[in-house]
């Protein structure tokens, strides 16, 4: 007596796990990637660098050319004009201010740092000088008095540090900028009291600040006190030198210290403080840049100021009322400020647009509601196509809902940048989409395997059937 197929078949081996199983691991590895975005600080982040760039340089709408924006830029005519290697002495830069000043702008935001006061040996030995003709009575005569008032004066033109600081305290609305020392090794010493200017009270805690700095260089108090207000000048470097972010804020000693454009920009419109330092707090204080299209700020060389006439026509146009930014783009002087998609720039550039994307509140969004946001729509979309993936029929129909999802992800996100300023996780779901993907056509290539095969043995087993 013959015995039954299934006696006589082998014993069958473990059945791997079920295609679900592989399906929501592949969904948990495009979500984890998205947690982990949204735990970094919001996009851009893992693999996501390059297509920020991309957006920021080609898709999303660039700021708009500002007509009350104007950089003074310390360029190569300048030195050649002035006759002077760079750093300018600071009193060509007293004749600078009250140059400017003569022509009413809104305000003036300084992107340089008087690092290195002028020399005082000079100044030394004219006051012991004036103190010696004091002291014998030399000053009481006719001829000495005049002697002293001669002397007086050429030591009041010497002293560039003192014009510099009455030049600052004459004009009106100069925000300096100073260096938050954020590195191990300062540049110039730190202040040794309070920094000068009142701190910011932030909607956030201040050690949440992307920003973090030891203290801020100190040898420039003295002009920061005589200006109408200052800031700090640091920009947001990534790992791979592109700035994407800029800091409006910077924690030093547990306070809050505004940034060169938000400074500005809380001189110029009191009025919106609150909101103006609400939105200063998006991302930590430091929220990414919408960037403007290359040579979008109109440009007045310092040398073009300094020599001309009072009365000017051609500078009351080009300066009455705007808001001016002066900064060093002479060849081989300024920072080489590399940005998403562009050329690298002068740093004042770069506080000129983040001034214009704060005023207009043209801030990209990444971290807080707008990365939960992200998270959830990502988990969003692998669900929907794990529940696609069980009604689909075949390969091909499976694969055209994954098109379609990923389609439809990367036109919210982008939608969601462009519009609102969010900008949320956009490799994680098509990371996740393309796993899930590969998890049901293995699946699928394999069921169609043992099916053939079923087939083959039932056609070897009855032959008659086939006739």
């Amino acid at each position: 007596m013959s015995s039954s197929p299934s006696e006589s078949s082998p014993p069958s081996s473990p059945s791997p796990p079920r295609t679900a199983v592989w399906r929501a691991l592949g969904a948990l590895v495009g979500l984890a990637l998205a947690c982990v975005t949204a735990a970094t600080g919001g996009a851009p982040g893992f693999l996501e660098h390059g297509l920020y760039d991309a957006a920021v340089s080609r898709w999303l709408p660039g700021v708009p050319t500002s007509a009350d924006l104007v950089l003074v830029e310390v360029d190569d005519r300048t030195l050649a004009t002035l006759g002077e290697r760079w750093p300018l002495s600071r009193a060509t830069w007293a004749r600078a201010f009250r140059a400017l000043a003569a022509q009413r702008p809104a305000a003036v935001a300084v992107d340089v740092v008087f690092d290195q006061p002028g020399p005082r040996d000079a100044l030394d030995l004219g006051e012991e000088v004036l103190e010696a003709l004091q002291d014998s009575g030399l000053a009481a005569q006719p001829a000495g008095a005049a002697l002293v008032t001669r002397l007086e004066a050429r030591l009041h033109a010497a002293d560039g540090d003192a014009r510099l600081a009455e030049a600052l305290s004459e004009g009106s609305g100069v925000i300096l900028g100073a260096a938050a020392l954020t590195g191990d090794v300062p540049v110039m010493a730190p202040m040794e009291d309070e920094a000068p200017g009142a701190p910011l009270a932030l909607p956030i805690p201040v050690e949440a600040l992307r920003l973090q700095a030891p203290a801020i260089a100190g040898s420039i108090a003295p002009l920061r006190l005589a200006a109408r207000g200052s800031g700090t000048l640091n920009m947001w470097v990534d790992a791979d030198g592109v700035i994407r972010r800029y800091p409006y804020a910077v924690n030093v000693g547990g306070r809050a210290w505004p940034s060169l454009a938000l400074a500005t920009a809380l001189h110029l419109m009191p009025e919106r403080a609150a909101s103006l330092l609400k939105l200063a707090a998006l991302d930590d204080g430091a929220p990414l840049m919408r960037l403007p299209a290359p040579d979008w700020l109109p440009r007045v060389s310092l040398g073009d100021v300094l020599s001309a006439e009072p009365g000017s026509v051609g500078l009351d146009l080009a300066l009455r009322g705007k808001t001016v930014f002066v900064g060093v783009t002479a060849t081989g002087l300024h920072g080489q400020s590399t940005l998403p998609g562009q050329v690298a720039v002068p740093g004042v550039e770069i506080h000129a647009f983040a001034l214009d994307n704060l005023r207009a509140g043209r801030l990209l969004r990444s971290s807080g509601v707008v990365a939960l946001t992200g998270v959830l729509e990502t988990a969003a979309v692998l669900l929907a196509f794990a529940l696609l993936c069980r009604r689909a029929r075949s390969l091909r129909s499976v694969l055209g809902w994954a098109v379609l999802l990923a389609v439809l992800h990367g036109v919210l996100v982008g939608w969601l940048a462009a519009d609102l300023g969010w900008v949320v996780p956009l490799v994680p779901a098509w990371v996740g989409l393309l796993l899930m993907l590969l998890v049901d056509a293995v699946a699928r290539g394999e069921e169609l395997g043992r099916q053939r095969s079923a087939l083959r043995r039932l056609f070897s087993r009855y032959p008659q059937a086939t006739s």
